[in-house]
């Protein structure tokens, strides 16, 4: 008995309902009309898809990199791309809202490169809170101005609430709060048993320092950090558009967006990669603005494509890593 409750875990129930999901939206559209529209695809056109794509994966990680250089540590570019990634390749194969690869991150950099796990865990996790409040922001923004009925109308609180909450943790850091640490000290002091609390609220206290001085210290990076996060989520926004254009199906601004919105939710959702609803949130956004079902199928392969490189070689890179020894030279001072 006791090793059928071992087997059984509830988190495995997100593989066969992804799987039904894809077969559902399989069932709405013949393989060869979905390659069909993949045929329309040039080379030219792949490179150029891909050519993009890169350089967003190099902009996320400059935001993490100047993240760093602003607590005083300039690393190798190119090593954050690395570590980067890793991080992607495990968040993306968790079941999940995409998270689950930072600490990995964290423990990349402060062993390979000597990084104080405070400053570490800091720069990681402003990284983040960042990229949440940027999803949450696009897709609460596109619920209230480009996806109109019903349906936003009751995800608009939801995707509200997950926009206040990194901004509300962020400004009280910058008045002088630490929420996580002060949580982790109250559970610690009604606990009735010995445990390490004590060592995670000591870590805890001291990231949160780190942020808060960086909020308080340097707005101006995090106001280019904000800028490239922006123009990351333009360039995200480009991407889907010329996808869909390259696959024979010029789109308006406004759709784009409701198509990408769509997208992003289904990445929040606890499937891992999105398996199955993203390949039925395309199929339902595409069918309600009156575009072909296959088309939506076929630039979901496109997606899960691009996603399972990266996340392939992300998983690759962080055994290599993990199996490496440390750099020995420390992080030069980034003298700023």
């Amino acid at each position: 008995m006791r090793s059928l409750k071992r087997l059984w875990n509830p988190r495995l129930l997100v593989w066969p309902l992804g799987l039904l999901l894809v077969g559902w939206a399989l069932r709405s559209v013949p393989v060869d009309k979905i390659w069909d529209v993949l045929a329309r695809l040039s080379l030219a056109q792949l490179l150029a898809l891909v050519a993009l794509n890169l350089l967003i994966v190099l902009l996320w990680s400059s935001r993490w990199w100047q993240l760093l250089r602003a607590q005083g540590y300039r690393l190798p570019f190119f090593s954050l791309v690395g570590y980067r990634l890793a991080g992607f390749g495990i968040s993306y194969f968790t079941p999940g809202p995409q998270i689950g690869g930072e600490p990995l991150q964290v423990h990349l950099i402060s062993r390979r490169h000597a990084i104080p796990a405070s400053a570490a865990i800091a720069a990681v996790s402003l990284d983040k809170l960042l990229d949440l409040l940027a999803n949450f922001t696009f897709i609460a923004l596109s619920l209230l101005f480009v996806i109109p009925g019903a349906t936003s109308s009751l995800l608009i609180p939801i995707f509200s609430l997950g926009l206040i909450l990194p901004a509300a943790y962020l400004l009280a850091l910058r008045l002088g709060r630490r929420p996580l640490a002060r949580i982790a000290r109250l559970i610690h002091r009604r606990s009735t048993v010995s445990s390490p609390l004590h060592r995670v609220y000591d870590a805890l206290l001291a990231s949160e320092e780190q942020m808060a001085a960086l909020l308080r210290r340097k707005p101006l990076v995090l106001l280019q950090v904000a800028s490239l996060t922006l123009l990351v989520w333009a360039l995200m926004i480009v991407e889907y558009r010329l996808a869909l254009s390259f696959l024979g199906q010029p789109a308006s601004w406004s759709a784009t967006i409701y198509l990408l919105a769509a997208a992003r939710i289904a990445f929040l959702l606890p499937s891992p990669g999105a398996l199955g609803t993203l390949e039925a949130s395309q199929v339902l956004a595409m069918q309600a603005i009156g575009f072909d079902p296959a088309l939506a199928l076929s630039l979901s392969l496109l997606i899960r494509a691009r996603d399972l490189t990266l996340g392939g070689l992300g998983l690759w890179l962080g055994a290599a890593l993990t199996q490496r020894s440390p750099v020995t030279a420390l992080p030069s001072p980034a003298g700023d």
